[in-house]
């Protein structure tokens, strides 16, 4: 089966439409790894497209703020203020939405989570020995997680863990949309990237008076 794996949307309806678009017939099932909300000036749109397309989705720790399941203090202050906006802004529709997203999924071929099978919605995997633990958690030969924004592959005895990166809000250096192809009968994951109207989103994010840093990081990818 072909999949296409996306996380850390965070509002940007920009950089999910040319995702989406790149993934047209390239793609049987599309995956989010949560973070859909949070930052960008779009939350309503980005649920709208995932549902639209029964995009199999997770929660992300934005969706767990937003919902109050998280301590706003665990942001920094940017970060709890896109938070509090975009829990203003959300239709109760797209509340129930993300309420109804679980924090770990199995599926046939892999499983998924945001942060860690330790901690989903919490730990950033970034290197190898942050890791085991979960390696020790996986059923799956495959976990994709999210939450870094940086695209990562981590190999572990049989095990792999691989991070698409951010189609949202990249932090990697580099401001395209990043976003990935799983071939499950093959085993190839292939990393995307892929260019978006970046001025369009920050000036929606000035016109909603987003924080500045992070309208500004989107420029450079970090």
């Amino acid at each position: 089966m072909r999949y296409g794996i996306i996380a850390d949307v965070h509002g940007n309806l920009e950089a999910l439409l040319s995702v989406m678009e790149a993934l047209s017939g390239k793609a049987d099932q599309v995956i989010c790894l949560g973070d859909i909300i949070g930052y960008g000036p779009n939350p309503n749109e980005c649920c709208d497209i995932i549902k639209k397309n029964q995009i199999i989705s997770i929660s992300g720790n934005h969706e767990k703020a937003v919902l109050g399941e998280m301590p706003i203090a665990w942001f920094n202050p940017s970060a709890a203020k896109a938070i509090h906006w975009t829990r203003a802004e959300l239709k109760l529709e797209n509340i129930d939405f993300i309420k109804g997203l679980p924090p770990v999924l199995e599926l046939d071929d892999f499983e998924i989570v945001h942060g860690s099978l330790a901690y989903p919605a919490e730990e950033y995997l970034e290197n190898i020995f942050v890791a085991v633990p979960t390696f020790n958690l996986m059923t799956k030969p495959v976990l994709f997680v999210g939450h870094t924004h940086r695209p990562l592959v981590l190999n572990y005895a049989e095990k792999k863990i691989i991070n698409p990166g951010s189609v949202g809000q990249p932090r990697d250096g580099d401001p395209r949309a990043a976003y990935l192809t799983f071939n499950s009968e093959t085993g190839e994951a292939i990393l995307h990237r892929i260019g978006y109207d970046i001025k369009s989103v920050q000036a929606k994010m000035v016109a909603a008076n987003l924080p500045r840093n992070l309208i500004e990081r989107l420029d450079l990818g970090v």
